[in-house]
């Protein structure tokens, strides 16, 4: 049978490439559709294993995805010759795959017509061969999905390679395109929890895929931690009232918007400040103009007493770190 299977996938994808006439019956067409989900879970899996991998889930994420993405790309066309065959073979338009267009209820009539079974050919006098057009109706034989074409020295566009005798049987079909969603789900489910673990490593600077990149974009290991102690110590000597050690934290900018340290020191002095509980990067960029380099960093603070969390961003700008705005956090 693996020969058979092998038979099939390439003649549907491979042979009839870029062919929509002709006919694909629906053993066939379900089997080309269950091995090439099979081999899109397969790709899935795969990449979520190697997310495990010390410091690779960005690479095997980016790599993972780049495969899938130029499977996809090689995959459009005969796919879409399939399934113009398979609708031909069930004597409908092929025309009718523009259902693809129409989300969900499109998608099931379209479903619907690619399960039909094969109907049996109809006199058609459009079928040329050097100019000769020859049907033999009394040759054509369909029994449950057993395709025959005799013909008188005359070929029905590959009919001689796609109306073979099935071998292939539906539980085999049936449980390749089961095991495609259960090898794509453990994959997808595998991606999604090292990206969880990615995402906390990063907001917390701990070792991590996300924390290198980090760093690197910001061409130190240690500017991630410099800027979060920053904001540590703005929110320290506020909770002492040291205004003066929290004024020092802000960035020459954010100086001037409020003109004075005393002006300042009247803004802040009228809210509270809870004990801060956790304090997460949440983003990192850089900006080069000409030859200057902007750093730019983002901590989501979040403190005791059921506070709402807020985004402090800094900036550095080659003097260090310095406190450029302190905002409300956006919700998702």
């Amino acid at each position: 049978m693996k020969q058979r299977v092998y038979e099939i996938l390439y003649r549907e994808l491979v042979e009839n490439y870029a062919n929509s006439k002709g006919r694909t019956n629906t053993a066939d067409f379900w089997l080309t559709i269950s091995a090439i989900s099979f081999a899109y879970g397969l790709i899935t899996c795969i990449t979520g294993l190697a997310s495990y991998i010390p410091y690779g889930y960005l690479y095997a994420v980016s790599l993972g995805g780049g495969i899938l993405i130029t499977l996809s790309i090689l995959l459009c066309l005969p796919t879409i010759m399939l399934m113009a065959r398979r609708l031909r073979d069930s004597n409908n338009d092929p025309m009718l795959i523009i259902l693809l267009l129409v989300p969900i209820l499109g998608w099931l009539a379209l479903l619907y017509l690619l399960c039909k079974r094969t109907s049996p050919i109809q006199n058609r006098p459009d079928i040329s061969n050097n100019d000769t057009n020859i049907y033999n109706d009394e040759a054509s034989v369909y029994n449950n999905e057993v395709s025959v074409y005799k013909n008188e020295g005359n070929v029905y566009n590959n009919a001689a390679n796609t109306l073979q005798k099935q071998s292939v049987s539906g539980v085999f079909i049936v449980g390749l395109l089961v095991l495609g969603w259960l090898v794509n789900s453990a994959g997808s489910a595998m991606i999604n929890h090292n990206l969880t673990v990615e995402e906390a490593a990063y907001g917390n600077l701990e070792p991590s895929a996300l924390t290198k990149k980090a760093n690197r974009l910001l061409e130190s290991e240690t500017a991630t931690t410099e800027a979060r102690s920053v904001v540590s110590a703005y929110y320290e000597n506020l909770g002492k009232e040291d205004y003066h050690g929290a004024y020092r934290q802000l960035s020459v900018r954010e100086m001037e918007r409020y003109g004075t340290f005393e002006l300042w020191q009247q803004a802040v002095a009228k809210a509270q400040y809870p004990k801060v509980e956790t304090i997460q990067l949440d983003y990192v960029s850089q900006d080069k103009e000409d030859d200057y380099t902007f750093n730019y960093t983002g901590f989501k603070v979040t403190f005791e007493k059921g506070q709402e969390p807020i985004l402090v961003r800094l900036y550095n700008a080659g003097k260090g770190w310095g406190i450029i705005s302190i905002e409300d956090v956006e919700e998702d």
